[in-house]
């Protein structure tokens, strides 16, 4: 059984590092991580600590997927469910403040807010991050990480929302049904992203 149809199970609470491993090696080239960290070396450092944050925050909803081996992880927020609502998401903020400078604090408080603007406002699953190792991308393992999430969208007629960073990712997820809604630019020369829909149903 190749990697790309090996089944993909949740990750648990033991699971964090790994999931926070692999998002930060696979996040340190992308457009919007590295507006928001400029430098290289600090990116690095701080990535790891960002993405535990983010697998903290979403693991009680149970929808964090890590590939056998490690190689791949993807984390989803159900329909009707918005993890920074509340408490959790006044703690996830004050951690990222605590980690980052202000310049680097206030590019991650923009990129929420842009995303927060464009939301749709009916129910949606919703992929917040996705991403495989650099050594492992290629082999099917993107695709395998869309599949359960997205067949269960299909079964329950719910549909899916995510933003694209690159035009590679873009082309994955048009491959599994998604169609772009919209284009937006962040600002000071930010990345452009591509906001993305997906009917129940579409083939992929």
């Amino acid at each position: 059984m190749s990697e790309a149809t090996v089944p993909v199970p949740h990750a648990t609470t033991a699971d964090v590092p790994m999931v926070a491993g692999v998002l930060a090696r696979s996040f340190q080239d992308d457009p919007v991580f590295t507006w928001s960290i400029p430098d290289p070396d600090r990116r690095r450092a701080r990535l790891p600590t960002v993405f535990t944050a983010f697998a903290k925050l979403y693991l009680p909803h149970e929808e964090i997927y890590l590939t056998e081996g490690g190689t791949g992880a993807a984390i989803w927020a159900p329909a009707h469910v918005d993890p920074f609502d509340g408490a959790a998401g006044e703690a996830f903020g004050q951690r990222m403040a605590a980690l980052l400078d202000e310049a680097e604090t206030q590019r991650f408080l923009t990129v929420g807010e842009v995303f927060a603007e464009h939301h749709p406002a009916q129910p949606w699953v919703y992929l917040q991050l996705i991403g495989v190792e650099p050594n492992h991308q290629g082999r099917g393992l993107g695709s395998q990480l869309l599949a359960p999430v997205l067949a269960r969208c299909d079964a329950s007629g719910t549909p899916a929302y995510l933003e694209a960073s690159t035009v590679h990712n873009r082309r994955l997820y048009e491959r599994h049904g998604f169609d772009t809604m919209r284009e937006v630019t962040l600002p000071d020369g930010g990345p452009t992203l591509w906001l993305m829909w997906r009917e129940p149903g579409r083939p992929g």
